[in-house]
């Protein structure tokens, strides 16, 4: 223990917090200059103010009830945890703010608060949408004064709760990591801010085309209610199709005029789209199209097990038609990366150099076109607007003159192609190989869920985060061996997370 924590437990910290609990109702005027002031509102204040500033906060709200407010209190919390990570990060002894994390705040804060919060919201008979998800949040990031703040005032959770009571949590593992891991290089400085900055490029560009398959999956699930287990095949296929076409174009156009001529990947991903949208056009209407005519019994399970089948069909076939040896077509472009050259602000602290790779790049350029396309597609056309009635009443938009069955076709063909063209993107960047489909596939339903089932602008944002993640967790991993084997596997902690605390997702609606 040092000096500077020892400044901070003085000035500010615990001890003033049940300062300010017990005198600032009792000494505080509940009103002054037009401002009423419950009780619990200034014990409130008084933990936070304490906690954050001491005698100084304590003092700001005596003499100014008036701010007393949610934004007042949000801030609070933020200068509390920022100043208290600053400080511990300091401390000689790394086991000392692990000790009082777990103490003040942590994984036992969090399950008691998603025990107790939720019912007591059900007591007084409160709004409780996101109460679970803010309670656990706020346990884990805060401990003790988030299960103060929403014990006594009930308040009604929103989506800027979470946003800040994540953004918390995650700048307190962060301060621990840092604790525990000096050397490390996302928190070894003057470096980190620059590695950092290039870890979460790579994982937006990465994430932006993996978000191009999960819309594809969203749109199928948000007309039809089913999940294709073919999703993932679909994608491989759509990257052998952009190969062989860009193989026999080649070879057509240097026997036409005698030179050595390549196709640019580019114009694989319309003739994987056209051939995989006719695929799983035939598809759904033979095999899917009896299921909502209320021809099969089990529909849950006539789907799995027929999407699944066909799934094995294709990656079987492809297996005997190309091989298991892995393929890679040409590159997009000849730039190999972009480079934002380093920034000095002084001798020393620098920002750069950050690299993209420009096939990469330009990959993400195309999947983030395309999925907005997809969504001009949706709001702006007679089609799309039938798309999205039939999503969300069958019933409804066949009396309005919707062909219910032609929009089940559309919707699985649409969602195959999108998937085919995220695999043709893909491609030039990584070795392709029959069973790639399978890899891919479990991120995409990471992606579904965080983003929420059935919106097309959710599955754009989780297929980023769950870039992002993956990115610094391999990036950020102690060993970088175990990072990049584990690379999968970080996804699904957000996946399970998502499940246990927010099962709709970021976007999603409650299904009635």
């Amino acid at each position: 223990m040092n000096d500077s924590f020892l400044q901070w437990l003085l000035l500010a910290g615990p001890l003033w917090a049940a300062i300010g609990l017990y005198f600032l109702p009792r000494i505080s005027p509940k009103r002054k200059r037009g401002a009423a002031i419950s009780e619990s509102d200034l014990q409130v204040a008084g933990v936070i103010g304490g906690f954050a500033l001491g005698p100084l906060g304590i003092g700001i709200f005596y003499f100014e009830p008036r701010l007393i407010r949610r934004l007042t209190l949000a801030a609070g919390i933020t200068i509390a945890v920022f100043i208290s990570s600053q400080v511990l990060v300091r401390v000689s002894d790394p086991n000392l703010p692990s000790a009082l994390w777990l103490i003040l705040a942590g994984p036992l804060w969090a399950g008691i608060a998603s025990y107790f919060i939720p019912r007591r919201y059900r007591a007084v008979e409160a709004i409780d949408t996101n109460a679970l998800t803010a309670a656990a949040l706020g346990g884990f990031a805060i401990g003790p004064l988030i299960i103060g703040l929403m014990w006594q005032r009930t308040p009604r959770i929103g989506r800027e709760w979470m946003i800040a009571l994540g953004s918390l949590g995650a700048w307190q593992i962060y301060t621990l990591f840092a604790v525990h891991n000096v050397s490390n290089p996302c928190v070894a400085a003057p470096y980190h801010v620059t590695y950092l900055t290039q870890q979460t490029a790579n994982g937006v560009v990465i994430g932006s085309i993996y978000s191009l398959m999960a819309v594809g999956l969203t749109l199928i699930y948000s007309v039809q209610g089913v999940v294709s287990f073919a999703h993932g095949q679909l994608y491989m296929v759509g990257g052998y199709f952009s190969f062989y076409f860009l193989q026999y174009a080649g070879d057509f156009l240097s026997n036409l005029t005698g030179a050595d001529i390549s196709v640019n990947p580019i114009w694989g991903i319309p003739v994987a789209a056209v051939i995989v949208f006719v695929m799983g056009a035939v598809f759904e209407r033979i095999f899917l199209k009896p299921m909502h005519e209320g021809l099969i019994e089990r529909v849950s399970e006539y789907a799995i097990l027929i999407t699944f089948g066909f799934g094995f069909f294709l990656e079987y076939t492809t297996l005997a038609i190309a091989g298991p040896f892995p393929q890679r077509t040409g590159r997009f472009i000849e730039i190999r990366r972009f480079t934002l050259d380093r920034i000095h602000f002084s001798d020393d602290f620098f920002f750069g150099p950050i690299h993209i790779i420009g096939d990469r790049a330009f990959a993400m350029f195309v999947g983030i076109a395309l999925i907005f396309a997809l969504l001009y597609f949706l709001q702006r056309s007679w089609t799309g607007r039938a798309l999205r009635a039939t999503s969300q009443d069958r019933q409804a938009a066949a009396v309005t003159g919707i062909n219910p069955t032609n929009m089940n076709t559309l919707s699985f063909a649409m969602g195959s192609m999108l998937a085919a063209m995220s695999g043709a993107a893909l491609i030039p960047i990584f070795n392709w190989v029959p069973w790639v489909g399978a890899e891919m596939v479990g991120r995409s339903y990471v992606i579904v869920v965080l983003g929420g089932l059935g919106s097309v602008p959710g599955a754009l944002v989780g297929g980023v985060i769950v870039g992002i993640v993956e990115a610094l967790g391999a990036g950020c991993h102690p060993d970088p061996s175990r990072g990049a084997a584990y690379k999968e596997a970080f996804p699904l902690v957000i996946f399970a997370l998502v499940l246990l605390l927010k099962p709709t997702g970021l976007f999603g609606r409650e299904q009635t």
